[in-house]
This record gives C-alpha cells, sequence and structure tokens, in this order.
C-alpha cells in the first residue's frame, strides 16, 4: 500500500512510488530528456532516446539498489526523484540523487524542491553527503540545485554519445541534520 509521506500546498502530494507509477514515470523522464536537452546534447543521442526504451527500465522494476518518490496531483503523477547509493568511486559511502523531473507545466511551482528535500531527507538516514551529477549546459538545474545548497566540488565527467560528447558537473549537499527535517 502506497503511504503518502508529504503534502504539497493543497494539490500536490509526494509519496513512494509503486509499480503502477513505472508508465508515468517513464513518459517524465523521457519527456525530461528530449525536451529539455534538445539544442544541450547532440540531436543524433537524443533522437534514439525512444520512450518504448523507457518504459521497459521503469516496468522491469520500481525496486531494487534504489528508491522512486513521486509527486502527485489530482492523482496524476507530475514529477519522481531516483536517489540509491553513490556509483562514484571516490565517494562509495555518498548518497546520490540520480533522477529528478517534473512535467514543464508543473515547473517553478516548488514541485521539484519539495521533491529533493524530501529525497534528501531519506538519503540522510544513511548518509552525510549527497551527489548529483548535472549536465554542464544545463543552467535552468545547475541555478537550481545552487539554490538548493548544492556545492561544485570541481569534478566532470565525459561520455561519448552519438554526434558528441556528454559533460556532466558533480554537485554535493551536505545531509547532516536533514533526516530529522524529514516530513
Amino acid at each position: 500500500m502506497a503511504r503518502t509521506l508529504a503534502p504539497y500546498g493543497d494539490q500536490v502530494l509526494i509519496r513512494d512510488a509503486v509499480d503502477a507509477d513505472a508508465d508515468a514515470v517513464a513518459t517524465i523522464h523521457h519527456r525530461g530528456w528530449v525536451e529539455t536537452y534538445r539544442g544541450l546534447l547532440p540531436d543524433p543521442y537524443l533522437d534514439e532516446l525512444t520512450l518504448e526504451a523507457c518504459l521497459a527500465r521503469w516496468r522491469a522494476g520500481m525496486t531494487g539498489a534504489s528508491r522512486t518518490y513521486v509527486a502527485t496531483s489530482s492523482d496524476q503523477v507530475v514529477g519522481f526523484a531516483t536517489v540509491g547509493r553513490s556509483t562514484d568511486g571516490d565517494a562509495p559511502a555518498a548518497g546520490e540523487l540520480w533522477d529528478l523531473w517534473v512535467l514543464p507545466e508543473h515547473r517553478s511551482a516548488g514541485v521539484g524542491a519539495r521533491l529533493l528535500h524530501h529525497a534528501l531527507a531519506r538519503l540522510a538516514v544513511d548518509h552525510r553527503v549527497a551527489v548529483v551529477w548535472v549536465l554542464a549546459g544545463n543552467t535552468r538545474a545547475r541555478a537550481f540545485y545552487e539554490r538548493q545548497g548544492a556545492l561544485r566540488d570541481g569534478l566532470t565527467r565525459e561520455q561519448q554519445v552519438p554526434g558528441g560528447v556528454m559533460t556532466d558537473v558533480r554537485y554535493l549537499f551536505d545531509l547532516r541534520g536533514r533526516a530529522e527535517r524529514a516530513e
């Protein structure tokens, strides 16, 4: 049974994701990539990212090594955040924010901030620090994380993708004290 974890305003709730949320999460994830990163990543790479592949990934399971939380409004999933243990070799004890996406029509309304704070509070139960990798050219996301207290640590990573290179920058969140503020 899904448990409602955090109300936001009168319309948005944040809760643990369940398998029935997979299609909505996959759709938001796909839209986020192809709409947000168009012009920031090579078109050939984005053109290869299919909704079908996202659906298959998320339908394979909403649980495992990661935890996913969804924001809902009128019983519709409008955003999600996924967290887990960091995969960075230099930060094996850290948590990691793997995904944070909100439908465009729900952005700039506090949904992303609420999802982020909820996800970080949950990571704080087991970790003292969390990392998040952000596409270098995604100035909107970088500014968002900086407003939420993330500090850039200077690390970057590059990955060859069809049509070019994808460069990410790493940010850190200090999680001390966040578990006590969990809703």
